[in-house]
């Protein structure tokens, strides 16, 4: 019973390594750690699947008799991302480890033959790492659950303010042109004695159109922020397979564009892909992309936003570009984390929540930018018959 508290309170370390010599050195050297040792792919998914929660480092081989260790820590990435997921790798293969890392795969490598004593440390600093991420999800756990309240209250305070404004707006709106009808009939027997200017008249026309473009907007702003709450508890029972094409198209016909701001986002739907997964959430996370580009644009008076497709090996991405402010290289590392922001009135949750969603979808995000030139959001979705 003490050894199955002690394996509790103490997080494991997996190694996945199919020679079985490596992987008795291996336990005989780090045997002050709680180890957990497998000899493929196979074996590797089974320890995740079942025993995920107490694992806080992987460390996996490159190449395995039934796949690649690159493989098996992308899939960590993904359902287990508070684990820290390291590569070791001939001096052969040193650039495909460099690039897994550059691409957010893999958190760092370890080249063959192993220095013990250097690997000892690496060891112990990954699980340094991995117990500050566990502090800092607990502490952000409560920040998420006072989110969460935050969220409904606001919700519910605003819900009907907004549909009353709305309902008003639209009896204004389908009045307006008897109104003005017998405006322009008192006008014309003399019965109005200083006319409203014509001006005046357009403000007040497009007034209406500007509360219904509002009303909308905000309530956006409360769906938006509601789905970013509850991010990390999706309702995967709901999850179906959607054309990429269908969800851009849906979300830039919903989204309440300011006047001439619409005829600067360019879509192609070539290369159009199906993904399983939620078609709301996507939905959301372009609108959290959209409102971040339209606002950097704003800043900088000017840029376009263009959304393409691409298919993949690795997957099927849709790659969101805007020409504007672009970010600086130090936010660039942080811009997916809880509540990090660099606006005045930014929450810090539009990002994280994209990056929640997609992971949720077994997908991925990734940015990429060059400050005052542009950024690139690349969404990755998985391959249907993979999922």
């Amino acid at each position: 019973m003490k050894a199955a508290r002690q394996e509790q309170q103490h997080p494991a370390i997996l190694l996945i390594e199919d020679e079985e010599p490596i992987r008795r050195l291996f336990e005989l050297t780090y045997g002050e750690f709680h180890l957990i040792t497998v000899g493929n792919v196979e074996q590797a998914f089974d320890v995740l699947r079942q025993r995920g929660e107490e694992i806080g480092v992987v460390l996996a081989d490159h190449y395995l008799p039934d796949g690649t260790g690159v493989e098996v820590l992308a899939w960590a990435r993904q359902k287990l991302p508070q684990a820290i997921r390291l590569l070791t790798t001939s001096h052969a293969h040193l650039s495909q480890a460099v690039a897994a890392v550059n691409d957010g795969g893999i958190s760092g490598y370890i080249t063959k033959p192993w220095h013990l004593e250097e690997l000892r440390h690496k060891l112990e600093q990954s699980m340094a790492s991995f117990n500050r991420r566990q502090r800092e999800i607990e502490l952000l756990a409560g920040k998420r659950e006072t989110l969460i309240a935050l969220a409904a209250s606001i919700a519910h305070e605003m819900r009907t303010p907004l549909a009353t404004i709305r309902m008003r707006a639209n009896a204004i709106a389908s009045h307006w042109p008897m109104l003005m009808a017998l405006y322009h009939e008192a006008l014309q027997d003399g019965r109005v004695e200083t006319p409203i200017r014509h001006r005046r008249l357009q403000s007040m026309a497009s007034g209406i159109d500007t509360i219904q473009q509002e009303v909308d907007r905000s309530n956006m702003v409360i769906d938006m922020l509601l789905a970013s709450a509850h991010a990390e508890q999706p309702d995967t029972s709901s999850f179906a397979v959607y054309s990429i094409v269908q969800c851009v198209t849906e979300a830039l016909k919903h989204y309440p564009f300011e006047p001439g701001t619409a005829s600067r986002v360019h879509f192609s739907t070539d290369n159009n892909f199906d993904f399983f997964g939620s078609d709301v959430l996507a939905v959301f996370i372009l609108y959290n992309l959209l409102k971040n580009a339209l606002y950097a644009m704003r800043v900088a008076g000017r840029g376009d936003i263009h959304i393409s497709l691409h298919r993949g090996i690795h997957g099927n991405e849709l790659h969101f570009r805007d020409t504007a402010t672009g970010i600086h290289p130090e936010a660039i590392k942080r811009v997916f984390e809880d509540f990090y922001t660099t606006k005045r009135t930014g929450t810090g949750i539009g990002l994280s929540f994209c990056r929640s969603a997609m992971r949720n979808m077994g997908g991925d995000i990734f940015c990429e930018s060059s400050q005052g030139e542009h950024t690139l959001f690349r969404l990755r979705f998985p391959d249907c018959a993979h999922v």
